[in-house]
């Protein structure tokens, strides 16, 4: 849902972060909680994921730091 959100809205770069930020942020904060009570390899699959959906989120609103933040964790994830 998340996803498709942003979608919906992505020709409309200004208006996309303030609503839908907090959508992904859960999605990362959700995905943390469930990395820490399962197995490391599935959690750190999930986290990965989270991250990097979040990232490509902030791509389409121009927010490059905070992007490249998320990637270099997925990387370190990864590894």
């Amino acid at each position: 849902m998340t996803v498709r959100a942003a979608v919906h809205r992505e020709y409309r770069t200004h208006t996309i972060l303030k609503p839908l930020r907090p959508l992904f942020a859960e999605g990362v904060a959700l995905a943390r909680r469930l990395a820490a009570r399962t197995d490391p390899q599935r959690g750190r699959a999930v986290l990965a994921r989270a991250l990097t959906d979040r990232a490509m989120f902030l791509l389409a609103g121009r927010q490059y730091g905070e992007a490249y933040d998320d990637f270099r964790e997925v990387v370190a994830l990864l590894d």
